[in-house]
């Protein structure tokens, strides 16, 4: 029976000779951690046969034997936490069949590493840690069947180079195939240098837009960021959008492909559009992605897309009545859909802050406004779109003595109910109602609008 596998963490007591390796021809895995030996024995090129090699935290490994491209049936190799490892060897480059290489916190390459150029099958690439971006772009357009890339938490200072930055802008839109990119913390020191929040937008649009296969994309811990570009929202497929620890960001926009967006310790969010979304649709027992805004608390916020929350459950655990710095909230259901929760039920479970200022409710299916209305004594302006079956409002909205408007737009059943003399004296103390069709808006534009389901504003 000839040894497959060998796994030894805590190397440091081990003694490497040359011949190390030589009776172990029949490797496929080797896993070695944590030694301070300054060199491999030649004998680990004689394993042939290996296919997955991880030598990490080696802190004292300056280079790798010369011969180290016999390994031709090598397709992982993870050197992280090698430190002071100073260059590969120019054989690196015969590794046809690398898919993944591991480089974080190998502090001590100089540069891109050409060998590493030549994989033209890598599909995975971790660089996070690195220390020196000089070549970058060069060396990554050539990587074009790159999946996935992790150029987190650099070690260097790029704004000090900022030929380096271009380069590594013009690397990236040359990757079509990425799908999976770790930025997270990646621009904080071009960020901290460019005071113009406008430059960080272009800074950052420059380094992900045009990235069209890109499904899952990391910006954490940007501490100087303030807003996302408008063309994040263009990436199709983008389906995961990790924002955590941004926090200075104070708006997220709509983007309607996303699944699941972190937000977690963005404490300076001011607004925030959600699209509600089945995480896994392959999932029976997945959720729906409205239950991340349990830890958001910001002044705006809408939601869309409702007909897609899986249980009144989800609607609980974010918890809007704790939200006190919510001011503003849109609520919208998809015109003519079929939700997984009535309406009214889930409605009456997204009760807001008493704080709240401005209340849409926009597709809402239901013949009557939750009771809840009474609590909301801030309440300054109300508006109903598209609302099709309510017929009537509450008896309550007397008791809002700050609701200075009333807007009702396409609710038939509801502006006739407005129109009774009985019902206008309830709505006397509403100083501003609305309740025509905004003028600007054409029969045209209403159809097509009907059939996106996006909002129409007030004139």
């Amino acid at each position: 029976m000839y040894l497959r596998s060998l796994r030894c963490v805590g190397c440091s007591k081990v003694e490497f000779r040359d011949d190390s390796f030589s009776c172990k021809k029949y490797l496929r895995v080797l896993e070695l951690k944590e030694s301070s030996v300054q060199k491999l024995p030649d004998s680990i090129c004689q394993l042939r046969h290996l296919g997955y090699l991880k030598i990490s935290e080696f802190t004292g490994l300056v280079t790798l034997p010369e011969s180290f491209g016999l390994l031709k049936n090598l397709f992982h190799i993870d050197l992280s936490g090698c430190s002071r490892l100073a260059s590969l060897p120019e054989s690196f480059g015969d590794l046809i069949y690398l898919s993944h290489v591991n480089l974080s916190r190998c502090h001590g390459l100089a540069e891109l590493p050409e060998p590493l150029q030549k994989l033209g099958k890598l599909v995975h690439l971790d660089l996070s840690f690195w220390s020196c971006f000089e070549g970058m772009g060069k060396g990554l357009g050539g990587l074009t069947n790159l999946e996935h890339l992790n150029l987190s938490s650099p070690c260097c200072n790029l704004a000090q180079h900022p030929s380096h930055l271009q380069g590594l802008k013009d690397g990236l839109r040359k990757l079509i195939n990425l799908r999976y990119l770790n930025f997270s913390a990646c621009l904080n020191p071009i960020f901290y240098y460019q005071h113009l929040q406008e430059d960080h937008l272009k800074c950052l649009e420059e380094c992900v837009s045009g990235l069209s296969s890109l499904e899952h994309l990391d910006l954490s811990h940007h501490t100087f960021l303030f807003g996302l570009p408008a063309s994040l929202g263009e990436l199709n497929k983008l389906k995961t959008l990790n924002l955590t620890g941004c926090i200075r960001l104070k708006k997220v926009g709509e983007m309607k492909s996303v699944k699941f967006i972190n937000l977690r310790k963005c404490r300076g969010l001011e607004s925030c559009q959600i699209v509600v979304h089945i995480v896994d649709d392959d999932d029976v027992y997945s959720s729906s992605n409205i239950v991340q805004l349990e830890e958001v608390n910001c002044q705006e916020l809408q939601i869309s897309c409702l007909e897609k929350v899986k249980s009144k459950e989800e609607s609980e655990r974010i918890k809007l009545v704790e939200k006190q710095k919510l001011q503003k909230l849109k609520l919208s259901w998809t015109l003519d859909s079929v939700g997984r929760v009535e309406d009214s039920a889930l409605l009456r479970e997204l009760v807001p802050t008493p704080n709240l200022q401005y209340l849409e409710v926009n597709g809402y299916t239901g013949t009557c406004l939750p009771e809840y209305l009474s609590e909301l004594t801030s309440l300054q302006e109300l508006k109903l779109v598209r609302c099709k079956q309510l017929n009537s409002l509450p008896d309550v909205l007397q008791k809002l003595t700050s609701l200075k408007d009333l807007c009702i737009f396409y609710c038939p059943e509801l502006e006739k109910w407005c129109q009774v003399d009985e019902n206008k004296k309830m709505l006397a103390h509403i100083p501003n109602k609305n309740y025509e069709e905004p003028a600007s808006t054409s029969r045209q534009d209403i159809v097509e609008d009907e059939t996106s389901g996006n909002e129409v504003e007030a004139v």
